[in-house]
């Protein structure tokens, strides 16, 4: 019995130092981006920065790292190295979704998925283009867009 609690702080051990080694990673990467957006646009050019996830309708979402900048709105994927900016005078609608992203489940005290930012955008040809933003604390990123990027464009 001693042996099997010798071999289960093992990989309590692993497991923790696995975690802390991503949360290094991850903190170290978001920092690296930050600053090189710093170098290339200005230090007073970056307002908000959050992990989030971003898709196309039909197409899964993907994590990455979102800036609110004094110009537009900059995300960077963390795995497929992709960047998307969107200038803020292109944004024609920005909005929380309605419906939850996901399902309910069945449990009563379940949790439901966190809401979704909805923004439309006119992209490079000039056409209308959408996408959807899931992170922490939608409504004050709406409400931050609105005040730096749509009421100083408009």
């Amino acid at each position: 019995m001693g042996n099997l609690y010798g071999i289960a702080e093992w990989i309590g051990l692993v497991l923790g130092g696995l975690i802390v080694a991503a949360v290094l990673a991850f903190l170290i990467l978001r920092r690296r981006l930050i600053v090189r957006v710093e170098a290339e646009l200005g230090r007073d050019c970056v307002l908000l920065v959050a992990a989030s996830r971003m898709g196309f309708s039909p197409k899964p979402m993907e994590p990455g790292l979102l800036m609110l900048l004094a110009t537009g709105l900059y995300f960077h994927s963390w795995f497929a190295d992709r960047e998307l900016f969107i200038p803020g005078p292109s944004i024609t609608y920005i909005g929380v979704s309605d419906a939850p992203s996901g399902a309910a489940g069945g449990a009563s005290g379940a949790r439901r998925e966190r809401h979704a930012i909805v923004l439309r955008f006119l992209n490079t040809a000039g056409k209308e283009d959408g996408l959807l933003i899931r992170l922490l604390y939608p409504e004050q990123w709406v409400t931050a867009i609105k005040t730096h990027l749509i009421t100083r464009s408009g």
